[in-house]
């Protein structure tokens, strides 16, 4: 065959009939001469040796080689190790974005497009573009109306279906396609290529695992993100008179919640309420029992103000839920006062105490005592009130700060002591600075050791 091909070459012998040989085998088929040059190309190798084109240097395809002497090679390509290898790759992506660009891409065909159903009634077409990228775009489902075929498929009334596009809209290619389904509502059109219905389907078969694994994926995503929205924090608002910062670090950087939580609810008389607070636990657990504390004291503050009886309000709630973990936390109110300054009302359960920074950089512990909440049915809550003068600041803060290990020396602890210290060499700052230099010093001291969740809440009456 080869000495016959090249003799060929030089005598001008009918190529036709050789390519008309190789073109009815139901392998991909590739001849190279003894230079690697690509001379003989079957269909079906168009689409499984993408890179085989006639003329093209081919110095090692994948697949099966035979000598066919005088240096002459034909390498053979089967369906099923195309089909293989191309459901290995589909094991390799979660992302649905990535599984249909992958879909399009590997497709047995020139030039493939994905049709799924979208939201409200809508269809998403994925294709890739001449310059090799993979578009989408959304329509409303009339747009397969032109489409002879498609909405057969797509409506599961026909296994397939020649569908003839002319390039406009969504399609980027023009001409006759073969429609196979996909998932459900959903098609794979292919252009070009062996048009090979059975291995169009089989591929297709396989492309749907992965586009629905893509689609659960994608879901599970969403709902992560819509129960994590009602978890994080929120933006610290404008309080009159009030500067406000905060330190929010999850032990779980990668979840963005932690058991740890800070509010500040203003009111309309220009006071507010504010709590920081820590869950026993970490990760989501501890931030799913995090959003029920939140959410009850922003109840529990329609109904009561003073701080010592809304911890004793909030531990009957949590109680009465069934809550299997304990809270910490301060709560308080902030009241500018008119000749300058601000007037604080705390209480605590079970928490760290607050620090207040004095103009003069004397720090004071603030000695509010209580104990947890959310486990004992009789615990004991008192309150004191605070005065800050302006410029004056007050710190929240969990037990990841004092508890955290230095980098090194994992028997060490930040301590009360050195968080005092640190707080006091921050007179004369404004709160956000104050918050930055505080958690600069603690990360500095944890360096890359793990962390518990770490908050901490500044407070400060403004000059």
């Amino acid at each position: 065959m080869a000495q016959g091909y090249r003799q060929g070459a030089d005598t001008g012998l009918d190529l036709a009939a050789w390519r008309r040989l190789v073109d009815g085998f139901h392998e991909a088929v590739v001849v190279l001469d003894p230079d690697a040059v690509v001379r003989l190309v079957n269909p079906l190798a168009a689409v499984l040796f993408p890179d085989a084109r006639p003329g093209a240097v081919l110095p090692q395809p994948h697949g099966r080689r035979q000598d066919l002497g005088g240096g002459w090679t034909a390498w053979y390509r089967g369906a099923d190790d195309f089909l293989d290898r191309a459901g290995q790759r589909f094991t390799l992506f979660t992302d649905r974005a990535a599984a249909l660009s992958t879909v399009v891409e590997l497709a047995p065909a020139e030039h493939a497009v994905a049709v799924l159903p979208g939201p409200r009634g809508r269809l998403e077409w994925w294709r890739r573009t001449p310059d090799g990228d993979i578009a989408s775009t959304r329509t409303p489902r009339q747009a397969a109306a032109g489409a002879a075929g498609l909405a057969a498929v797509l409506n599961g009334e026909a296994e397939h279906a020649d569908v003839t596009t002319s390039g406009e809209g969504p399609w980027g290619v023009s001409g006759l396609g073969l429609a196979v389904p996909l998932i459900a509502g959903g098609a794979l059109v292919c252009f070009g290529g062996p048009r090979d219905l059975e291995l169009l389907k089989r591929y297709a078969e396989r492309a749907a695992v992965a586009v629905a694994a893509g689609n659960r994926f994608a879901e599970q995503e969403r709902t992560v993100a819509a129960l994590r929205a009602n978890l994080l924090p929120s933006p610290l608002p404008e309080v009159p008179g009030v500067r406000l910062a905060r330190v929010y670090e999850p032990a779980h950087a990668e979840a963005l919640v932690g058991g740890d939580f800070y509010d500040v609810h203003p009111r309309e008389d220009g006071s507010a309420a504010f709590v920081l607070g820590d869950v026993a636990g970490n990760g989501l657990e501890a931030a799913a029992q995090s959003g029920r504390v939140r959410q009850s004291l922003h109840t529990l503050l329609l109904v009561e103000q003073r701080p010592a009886q809304l911890l004793h309000l909030l531990n009957a709630a949590l109680r009465a839920a069934g809550s299997r973990l304990f809270t910490t936390l301060v709560v308080g109110t902030m009241m500018p006062v008119q000749a300058g300054g601000l007037r604080l009302t705390l209480a605590a359960g079970g928490h760290p105490a607050p620090l207040v920074l004095r103009a003069d950089g004397r720090v004071d512990e603030v000695a509010v005592h209580g104990g947890i909440v959310g486990v004992l049915p009789e615990v004991r809550f008192h309150q004191t009130t605070v005065v800050l003068a302006p410029g004056e600041t007050l710190l929240l803060y969990s037990d990841g700060v004092t508890e955290a290990r230095k980098d090194g020396d994992r028997q060490e602890l930040f301590g009360d002591t050195r968080l005092k210290s640190a707080l006091s060499g921050c007179a004369g700052l404004a709160a956000d600075r104050v918050a930055e230099h505080l958690r600069a010093l603690v990360f500095g001291w944890l360096g890359t050791a793990e962390h518990d969740d770490l908050t901490m809440m500044v407070v400060q009456a403004e000059v």
